[in-house]
């Protein structure tokens, strides 16, 4: 049994803040978001735990329906990115992905790591250095930097 989108959301001057929690799937419904009425929305990826093709399908129609509309994704995890790559539609012309999760990997510590980035701290598809919180020392970026920063130009 998987577990049900839930959407919160809050509006804060021109914007709405859109808080999506949980998986993204055929039985996830937008209704709550739909007539918002707002120039502005910015959507938080962060407690998404799953999103599958069906999921991406619902978003995209979603996403059709906010045509004129600024758009801004925060806090996405991986599977996020993943899907925004390999989609076409998943981010639209005008979308800013401003923040994410990327994925590196300590050496010292033999630990995987996401490591929350914002879009201006990658520069030709060049992950920035970043260190470990437990041992300090400098991180590996842990998948193709070409490929999974090839998102940023997507949007533009």
């Amino acid at each position: 049994m998987s577990e049900k989108l839930s959407i919160n959301s809050r509006i804060a001057g021109d914007e709405v803040y859109v808080d999506l929690i949980g998986v993204i799937d055929e039985d996830s419904i937008f209704d709550k978001i739909k007539n918002l009425n707002m120039s502005k929305f910015v959507f938080d990826f962060n407690q998404v735990s799953m999103i599958n093709s069906c999921g991406i399908r619902e978003w995209i129609k979603y996403l059709q329906e906010l045509d004129g509309v600024e758009i801004k994704y925060i806090n996405c995890p991986q599977i996020i990115i993943e899907q925004v790559n390999m989609v076409h539609g998943f981010i639209r012309k005008g979308i800013i992905v401003e923040s994410f999760f990327a994925p590196y990997f300590c050496p010292n510590c033999d630990t995987e790591k996401k490591i929350i980035l914002k879009n201006t701290e990658v520069a030709n598809s060049k992950a920035p250095v970043k260190q470990c919180n437990t041992c300090k020392s400098d991180l590996e970026f842990d998948a193709i930097e070409k490929q999974y920063f090839s998102f940023l130009s997507q949007g533009k």
